[in-house]
């Protein structure tokens, strides 16, 4: 038999019902009532099977049902204080079955409601009758049985037996005409309602209310929250250890800001159609449409700022109104703090995984949570026939604590899939593999790649190298789950699926390089790049009126980037949806800005950003005369912490040169090279040069403060080398060395570390890039 654990604070004791009607002028809601009782029985002398709790009051005019049990639920919760404090304590917080209710009278529940469980599996509670004062009201329980498993310390100054209805509460303090009074029986007769109503604080209600710390409704002391309703915290865990990201989000905010309580998102009524409570919350988050912005999901699994549930939990946060309507989260409650809501940020951006750790989440929850592993974004729907196409990049192996860059290929054939329609098939350029001159037109794209990608550059293949030539080496199959027994066997590209258009999970041999120069026949990344990001998930839909083609047949080159900071092995995926331009987007077609003539200017493989010291960089862009720039974007790796874009008019400059950052707000910042800004613009450029010109600037930061990109070490950055060595340590850091012996804080110390190195410009993410992108048409 259980025992509930001791307090020398009394613990109260609640029940809780639901129904609608029979309001009294005088009642609202959130009110508590105290009620007068007839008699009470507790026995618990005997096994648990024998155990019994009898409860009637008196007929009670301040009884009334707000609520209907049956949907809105209802919860059974008694308490006894033991003399003078001594042996207190409380059965769990019972939840009543909704089911099991029924109303009586015609209507239904106009003369109460009668809970009715011969399983009695809700805590032994066998039945319990609520009828309203209107009729003589009556508040009768009956509990009894072994889920009826705790035990009653005795003798007993009072036992208390509390009713909560959503937000209705109703007691009875058991004290007056004590009948029975003993350990293990408690019986008395008629008692007056209690003087001061319903207490204020009912520790174990499950309801976090003045004075209490935490109340989780339970009798677990071993738990986060302890059986007086303190926190009992873990110093290392101060909000607990969980296995999973999500399950800490679950616990820190979906429960712990009330957003899973009976008035927000939980399982009965739920606001929005939205259950939030454990068990349920994921599945009504992922991909699911949101009922106040059905065209949008609660979560997108990569991007945030997509997702309805982030959107409305920043508004709260920041106090703004939420982009996609509606109110703030949590609704009338707290505002999360600024780190819960980076927490759920990351772990959105991460892939929104339910049962994997996402780097940095831990810290912000202020919880334990297993090591980081490798994320996997789930696959996204396909847009499906008439509507657009997918592409998928098969994966590719990321080693534990590893850092790569490949590229692979791919074979599609969407003639014949029924896929794109006839009718929205044009005739382009026939080549080696689209013998047939057909593309279609595409208006949007949506990117869904691993979180451990640092880039994506997905592009044709413009040569004329057949499928079979030795240069794409063995085409095999290649699956997520490397245990499939099919992982490594031979397949032919050109057997593609006719739903599809390709054949799944069949790719060309992946070759570590830069820009796909090494497959191919050295055709490298063809007739240019059709879609990519340093993002896990980036929708990228074009400006009124615009379209690009793509072939209806073809090869793809993906150039992939990722690293796996993690002590798993992992491996490497992405996909591509292709939305169909509709009959008011065929206007004008897109051209991708992507200037990269500066790419290198820190200096590649000499000069460089020195250690502990910053450097900035510009150059100018001229898009064609009569262009509409529709989007802006960046690109920088590790160390480049802000990036600027100033709109014409600019004079022109090169980096290294005369350019420098004007002094006015520019155009577009981004300040975060893994998440870049996307930022859309609609700037029409019919003049000359200088009213056409663009100026970028951006800022990289080699570890010149304690807050800024660490210092890059040698031998750390293995692979990489070390250009314009320097002393690490104090007092002679910075200073240029060749051996350690230099940087010792005195002749002789052997403390001297001479590996502090130059960023200089390369592919790697230790390495640096300076490159402007965008869109415009």
């Amino acid at each position: 038999m259980r025992r509930p654990a001791r307090s020398v604070v009394a613990l109260p004791v609640l029940i809780a019902l639901l129904s609608p009607g029979w309001i009294p002028e005088a009642t609202a809601h959130d009110a508590t009532v105290g009620i007068s009782g007839r008699a009470i029985t507790v026995d618990t002398r005997r096994e648990p099977a024998k155990h019994k709790l009898l409860f009637k009051s008196v007929k009670e005019i301040a009884l009334f049902p707000l609520h209907d049990p049956a949907t809105t639920g209802s919860a059974v919760l008694v308490r006894w204080t033991g003399v003078g404090g001594a042996g207190a304590g409380r059965t769990e917080r019972i939840e009543l079955d909704p089911g099991s209710w029924k109303g009586l009278g015609n209507p239904a529940g106009s003369k109460g409601y009668k809970y009715s469980d011969k399983t009695m599996s809700a805590g032994g509670v066998r039945s319990v009758t609520f009828k309203p004062g209107a009729s003589g009201g009556l508040l009768k329980i009956l509990a009894k049985g072994e889920n009826y498993s705790w035990e009653l310390d005795g003798p007993n100054d009072e036992v208390w037996v509390h009713f909560q209805v959503e937000d209705e509460w109703y007691c009875a303090e058991m004290g007056g005409d004590v009948k029975k009074n003993e350990d293990g029986y408690y019986k008395a007769g008629k008692a007056l309602a209690p003087a001061g109503g319903c207490p204020d604080q009912t520790c174990g209600n499950g309801v976090l209310e003045l004075g209490e710390e935490c109340d989780d409704g339970n009798l677990d002391d071993a738990d986060t929250c302890a059986n007086d309703c303190t926190d009992a915290v873990d110093p290392e865990c101060p909000h607990g250890e969980f296995d999973s990201t999500f399950e800490a989000i679950q616990s820190v905010v979906f429960e712990g800001y009330g957003c899973a309580d009976g008035i927000c998102h939980d399982a009965i009524a739920p606001q929005g159609g939205l259950d939030l409570t454990a068990g349920s919350a994921y599945a009504n988050l992922i991909g699911v449409s949101s009922l106040i912005s059905p065209t949008n999901y609660r979560v997108v699994p990569g991007e945030p700022p997509l997702s309805v549930l982030y959107d409305k939990l920043q508004a709260g946060t920041h106090s703004t109104l939420p982009a996609f309507g509606g109110s703030p989260m949590p609704s009338g409650g707290a505002p999360l703090t600024a780190d819960h809501l980076q927490a759920v940020w990351e772990w959105i951006r991460g892939g929104a995984p339910e049962d994997l750790s996402v780097e940095g989440t831990a810290e912000l929850l202020a919880t334990c949570l297993p090591d980081p592993e490798p994320l996997v974004i789930p696959v996204p729907d396909p847009p499906g026939a008439g509507v657009g196409v997918q592409f998928r990049q098969t994966p590719w192996d990321l080693p534990a604590t590893s850092e790569d860059e490949i590229c692979m290929a791919t074979y599609y054939n969407l003639v014949g899939t029924g896929l794109v329609p006839v009718s929205e098939q044009v005739d382009c350029a026939v080549t080696t593999h689209n013998p047939t001159g057909k593309c279609f037109r595409y208006h949007k794209t949506v990117l869904a790649q691993d979180p451990q990608s640092h880039h994506s550059l997905i592009s044709m293949f413009g040569g004329t190298l057949p499928l079979t030539h030795s240069n794409w080496g063995t085409w095999t199959l290649k699956f997520q789950d490397q245990t499939n027994p099919l992982e490594g066997t031979t397949c032919d590209p050109s057997t593609v699926d006719p739903t599809t258009g390709y054949n799944a999970n069949c790719s060309s041999r992946v070759v570590s390089g830069i820009t796909c120069s090494s497959l191919g026949g050295g055709v490298g990344l063809g007739s240019g790049n059709f879609g990519g990001s340093q993002e896990p998930y980036v929708a990228k839909e074009f400006a009124d009126g615009v379209y690009a083609l793509h072939p209806m047949a073809g090869i793809i080159m993906w150039n992939s980037h990722a690293f796996n900071l993690s002590p798993f092995d992992s491996t490497m995926s992405q996909y591509l949806n292709m939305e169909l331009a509709g009959p008011l987007d065929l206007l004008y077609t897109a051209k991708a800005i992507f200037q990269a003539n500066d790419i290198f200017v820190m200096g590649f493989g000499s000069g460089g950003i020195p250690a502990f010291e910053t450097r900035e960089y510009c150059s100018t862009y001229t898009p064609p005369r009569y262009a509409t720039v529709f989007d802006l974007g960046s690109h920088t790796h590790r160390t480049g912490v802000h990036f600027r874009i100033w709109g014409p008019p600019n004079s022109s400059c090169s980096a290294g040169g005369t350019c420098a950052p004007r002094g006015d707000t520019p155009l577009y910042q981004s300040t975060d090279y893994s998440d870049p800004l996307a930022l859309d613009v609609d700037m029409y450029l019919p003049g000359g040069s200088n009213n056409r010109r663009f100026l970028f600037c951006s800022r990289y930061d080699n570890g010149s403060t304690p807050s800024s990109p660490e210092v890059l070490r040698h031998p750390n950055n293995a692979g990489i080398g070390c250009v314009g060595r320097s002393c690490f340590n104090a007092p002679n850091q910075g200073n240029s060395c060749s051996v350690d012996s230099q940087c010792d804080s005195s002749s002789g110390a052997g403390d001297g570390e001479c590996d502090a190195c130059a960023v200089t410009g390369g592919f790697a993410t230790l390495n640096e890039m300076f490159i402007m992108t965008g869109t415009y048409y």
